[in-house]
């Protein structure tokens, strides 16, 4: 058996590698490809999960896209968006109320006087 010299070796390090890089793209690619075809269907899921922690499907994903539809909201799953709202409607309600108080003030200082 003959000995490797090292520019031999590095050559088959540099090869192995190539022949890696290119599984793992085609892995990446593949992943990407079911994302995009599948991407709908993973985003309402995650919206359900969302809605609805605690429910677990035992069925298959043909039943799972009927129970989705099928379900209706309740109070609970409401109250796991109250945070994300307050935090979306508090910027708005500040600036409303700083445009309101501004007008008031100006109106106030500035404003015409009634004549008696």
């Amino acid at each position: 058996m003959k000995t490797q010299t090292p520019l031999d070796k590095l050559i088959a390090d540099k090869q192995l590698l190539e022949e890696q890089r290119l599984e793992q793209e085609q892995k990446l690619n593949e992943n990407f490809r079911y994302i995009q075809d599948h991407s709908g269907r993973l985003l309402l899921s995650g919206v359900s999960t969302l809605l609805f922690p605690n429910t677990k499907s035992t069925k298959k994903e043909a039943d799972n896209e009927s129970i989705i539809t099928q379900t209706v909201l309740t109070p609970s799953a409401f109250s796991a968006f109250v945070p994300i709202v307050w935090d979306i409607a508090k910027p708005l309600l500040i600036s409303w109320g700083i445009e309101r108080a501004r007008k008031s003030l100006v109106s106030w200082l500035f404003g015409k006087k009634k004549k008696r």
